[in-house]
């Protein structure tokens, strides 16, 4: 009886450990979204600035404009047939459902804000998900007396190459790295003063 008891509990725990294994497989869900670029590969990218393109060189017929400004912005004025897809949205199902789109329709992406700058965001974050079809519009664009304005914005070759920064960092990449010895720590030894015997009073 205690045999048959013993292999009764033993069937029953196996069969709640299979269900609950169960259970973490059917209800595991795999990351939305998964970057696909390194830190390294991303940083090469920005060195070489090919992802800016000026606004007389885009290719209207193949591109899409994104205004990622905020809504308002967008409202007063902004480029032709632009999208408007604040920063904060591009990480939407429906943001990366259309940008999937026209990643299989051949089509380019063109980023823009009030400067380069602010579009940088919307563009590292697609480009590290592995989209090689998005540029930033190198312009500048205003509202200047009702009229939505676009002028070509000067963007300055950053002074310091981040990459090799980035690079001389790493610790696997340093070769000359020098591996000091721990510093031993000298004794201190504390010298007791010695008390000054007071002279004793004569008679």
């Amino acid at each position: 009886m205690k045999e048959l008891e013993k292999t009764k509990r033993i069937s029953i725990s196996t069969v709640i450990f299979i269900l609950v294994i169960l259970i973490g497989v059917l209800t595991f869900k795999k990351p939305t979204n998964v970057y696909k670029k390194t830190n390294s590969e991303t940083l090469a990218m920005v060195n070489t600035q090919d992802y800016l393109v000026d606004y007389t060189d885009v290719d209207q017929s193949n591109s899409v404009f994104i205004d990622i400004r905020e809504r308002f912005e967008y409202s007063k004025g902004h480029i032709g047939e632009a999208l408007n897809m604040p920063t904060a949205d591009i990480l939407e199902e429906q943001s990366i459902s259309m940008f999937d789109g026209l990643r299989d329709a051949g089509k380019t992406i063109v980023f823009y804000g009030k400067t380069p700058n602010e579009a940088n965001s919307a563009w590292m974050i697609l480009y590290q998900l592995g989209y090689e079809n998005i540029k930033i519009l190198n312009s500048a664009t205003q509202l200047v007396d009702n009229r939505f304005e676009v002028t070509n914005y000067d963007l300055e070759k950053p002074i310091a190459n981040y990459l090799e920064i980035f690079n001389n960092g790493n610790p696997e990449n340093s070769e000359d790295t020098q591996v000091l010895a721990p510093v031993t720590p000298k004794k201190v030894i504390a010298v007791k003063k010695k008390k000054k015997r007071k002279p004793e009073g004569g008679c």
